[in-house]
């Protein structure tokens, strides 16, 4: 199949689409191949997508999935076997940020001053004169 397809629900393919898809859910099954860009919310591929996925929620990747190309997903679990070659960007995480606060900038250190002569100094002995 060729072409544009926006699927309220679920997608479910199980042969070989070449296009755009979008639907809430999208499952590629063993048998599906996917070549275009794909975009749902529940992303779970057991077959082959390849060129540009977006999974607004989760991205799942069973034993016989194969994805090749860009993938941006807020969460994803790849099961042994499965397999993912290219860009990936994970976005939308509600998870508290991890990053910790940027390092203070060292101060620069102090200017060294400049050479002077220093003033001789009066000699102090034991002894008067």
């Amino acid at each position: 199949m060729q072409g544009t397809m926006n699927v309220p629900g679920l997608a479910s393919v199980d042969g070989k689409l070449e296009g755009q898809l979008t639907a809430d859910v999208i499952a590629i099954q063993t048998n599906g191949s996917v070549d275009g860009k794909t975009i749902a919310n529940h992303i779970k591929v057991a077959g082959s997508l390849t060129d540009t996925a977006v999974a607004n929620k989760t991205l799942l990747v069973e034993s016989t999935g194969v994805i090749a190309g860009s993938v941006t997903y807020t969460e994803m679990e790849i099961k042994k076997g499965g397999s993912i070659r290219g860009s990936i960007y994970k976005t939308g995480s509600n998870a508290p940020s991890m990053q910790s606060a940027p390092a203070p900038t060292p101060a620069p250190p102090p200017a060294a001053p400049e050479a002077t002569e220093a003033p001789e100094a009066p000699i102090i002995s034991d002894e008067t004169p």
